[in-house]
């Protein structure tokens, strides 16, 4: 049976150290690429989402509370109908408010905290987001939303929703649920 203590990174010949070094460096790089492999497939960067709707705004109103233009406190309101797909029949409808939490400058960039609801028959999706947009004008980019409860057999989702601008007024709509 052998005595010896415990060999510590200080006290190794610089050869074990190197060698030491490069076996828990393997090991980690090992180790990522599983765990790369099991994360979850829900995420917003998966190639396949779980749902997909595309939504069409029919209107938009900007309540503007301090009657002063463009500034922060202002509300717009959006709805419009929802399809499964593109240009399709429509089988729901989806409404927004929008409150202007950030104005950089008067009708320039402007940050809105967004909450959306979309329902279809007796079930109801709610998301929420901060979406940064010029002001006057929709978003040109993607926006991610987390989704925060919803209605019927979206009962407790969870997850995220991608919206992509295909117009002004078009969006399709990724959804990506985690279990």
């Amino acid at each position: 049976m052998s005595t010896t203590a415990p060999t510590t990174l200080t006290a190794m010949d610089p050869t074990r150290k190197t060698s030491f070094a490069a076996l828990i460096t393997a090991t980690l790089i090992a180790i990522s690429g599983t765990l790369i492999a099991i994360s979850p497939a829900s995420s917003a960067s998966a190639e396949k989402s779980d749902l997909v709707w595309f939504i069409d705004r029919t209107y938009r109103e900007v309540i503007d509370i301090k009657g002063d233009g463009d500034n922060t406190g202002d509300i717009t309101v959006t709805n419009g109908i929802i399809s499964e797909v593109r240009g399709g029949e429509p089988v729901g409808t989806y409404s927004t408010s929008q409150i202007t939490a950030f104005v950089a400058i008067p009708g320039g960039r402007q940050n809105r905290q967004t909450t959306l609801a979309m329902k279809v028959g007796k079930n109801t999706i709610y998301t929420m987001a901060l979406v940064s947009a010029n002001a006057g004008t929709p978003p040109r980019k993607k926006i991610t939303h987390a989704i925060i409860g919803g209605t019927g057999k979206y009962s407790g989702v969870r997850g995220e929703v991608v919206l992509r601008p295909l117009t002004d007024t078009l969006y399709r709509v990724s959804f990506y649920f985690v279990d």
